[in-house]
């Protein structure tokens, strides 16, 4: 089999500062990111360092890129990446997700038969199509919830990543659905999925945190992130839990539920659910 080279750049940025180069980038033409540090296997840089390894359609993007990063006072290193077919032989890892009422694939996969609201999900450069373990474990509780009580007329999905969760309340009945993420790809591929599953007008995909959301109260908030980012965010994704409404957390290891449920002091917890290691909580705010 042919190898081929993709035009990369090599960029090594402060890591409180990757999402706003990984940002810079985009805006210069970059197709796909690549971040590594001391916590990916592929690691690289300081601790305190992180490299961005950007991905560009044609070698003449990718040095109009690197000449404005130095303008701007950013090394960036070009580089011919070469595609040994992992770029698409990872599809091959995914199969559908198969809840009660809902079936998740990829543009990929031979649909199975049978009457299940179908969502197809093209992940793109954001995370999640349903697979991971945390995100099935919301996806079952909103369809329990549709089951039990139909689902709120608007629901708030906080790190939408590829939008399934989204998609997938509005496929549930819910009427609405606000869809943020602080990663601008996330935005872009919730949005074209929503697009693709004919719920575009139903899914708002918006860029930013649970503190950039004003306004509103929200009768069920859904939430897959992880631990480290609840300590941060929590606050702010309680404030936006209606009275008497409902919030469902994951990302978490089973370890880290009673953590988890502590930075939700105004909130009960009324439910938990786990699997493979991985839980979900569901909390509820008085009326």
């Amino acid at each position: 089999m042919a190898l081929t080279a993709s035009p990369c750049l090599s960029v090594l940025v402060p890591r409180e500062g990757a999402e706003e180069a990984a940002e810079r980038l985009v805006d210069l033409g970059a197709t796909a990111i690549e971040e590594r540090d001391g916590t990916t296997m592929t690691g690289a840089g300081a601790d305190d360092a992180a490299c961005l390894i950007a991905g560009f359609a044609e070698p003449s993007v990718r040095d109009r890129a690197a000449l404005a990063l130095a303008q701007d006072g950013v090394e960036a290193i070009p580089m011919d990446v070469t595609d040994d077919g992992w770029s698409s032989g990872w599809r091959a890892f995914f199969e559908p997700v198969v809840l009660s009422k809902l079936l998740i694939v990829t543009p990929w996969m031979r649909v199975p038969a049978g009457d299940r609201a179908t969502i197809v999900i093209d992940p793109g450069l954001a995370f999640g199509t349903g697979g991971h373990a945390t995100t099935r474990l919301v996806l079952a509780l909103l369809e329990r919830r549709a089951i039990d009580r139909g689902l709120p007329a608007l629901v708030l999905d906080v790190g939408s990543g590829s939008g399934v969760l989204a998609i997938a309340a509005v496929k549930l009945g819910a009427a609405h659905t606000l869809a943020i993420d602080i990663d601008p790809l996330a935005v872009i591929a919730t949005a074209e999925n929503a697009a693709a599953n004919g719920v575009a007008e139903a899914v708002e995909a918006r860029r930013g945190t649970a503190a950039d959301v004003s306004g509103a109260f929200f009768p069920l908030v859904v939430a897959n992130i992880e631990l480290a980012a609840f300590q941060v965010c929590a606050a702010a994704i309680a404030a936006l839990v209606a009275p008497g409404g409902e919030l469902f957390l994951s990302g978490l290891l089973e370890g880290q539920a009673d953590a988890c449920a502590a930075l939700f002091p105004g909130l009960e917890r009324i439910g938990s659910t786990a699997e493979d290691g991985w839980a979900a909580l569901v909390l509820r705010r008085a009326p």
